[in-house]
């Protein structure tokens, strides 16, 4: 029993209303009948949309059931993610995206898509592990130079006497290669 069932007892008819009025006029006695007539009908109407929301109801509850195992397991395995850094991960990742968006106009985005074979490839052949292990002695080569920039040019003996040490031919026997194959034609 709902709510509602309370005042579905059938009070007194439109006759006892007209009675209980007395000797009142008869106009108002019938536009009592009719509010208490519309009153009964609004209320049936009511009672019929409780009943036709009773399955909604219980269909809430059991998404209600059924939500919170699966809400218990989503947090879960987000604070999964976070513990082992892959959130960190993602708000840096999106700190980049944004100075990228930032940097490059939709021109260059163009650019990007047009050449992003030949980028690929060459991110490919610098991946090779001679090219990485060349890369890296140099990088160390650099950061361990004694001689200053700005100082004054070794003479062409210095240069010559420098040619006497089997690393440096070696290293310049890896740079005359290379050049030599900047040097040649692509095609």
């Amino acid at each position: 029993m709902t709510a509602l069932d309370t005042h579905a007892t059938p009070g007194p008819g439109p006759a006892a209303v007209t009675d209980a009025v007395g000797g009142a006029d008869g106009a108002a006695a019938d536009r009592l009948d009719r509010i208490e007539a519309r009153l009964d009908l609004l209320l049936d109407h009511a009672e019929r949309r409780d009943a036709e929301l009773e399955p909604l109801r219980d269909l809430a509850a059991e998404i209600g059931v059924l939500s919170g195992p699966a809400m218990d397991a989503v947090t879960g395995r987000i604070h999964e993610l976070d513990q082992r850094g892959y959130l960190g991960f993602a708000r840096s990742g999106g700190r980049v995206v944004e100075r990228i968006v930032a940097s490059f106009d939709e021109e260059d985005v163009e650019a990007l898509g047009d050449n992003v074979v030949l980028m690929l490839e060459t991110l490919r052949d610098l991946t090779q592990p001679e090219i990485l292990q060349l890369l890296r002695q140099t990088a160390g080569s650099v950061s361990h130079l004694d001689a200053p920039a700005g100082g004054p040019p070794p003479s062409t003996f210095a240069l010559l006497k420098e040619l006497r040490d089997p690393e440096v031919r070696r290293g310049l026997a890896r740079m005359l290669e290379l050049l030599r194959s900047v040097g040649t034609d692509p095609t």
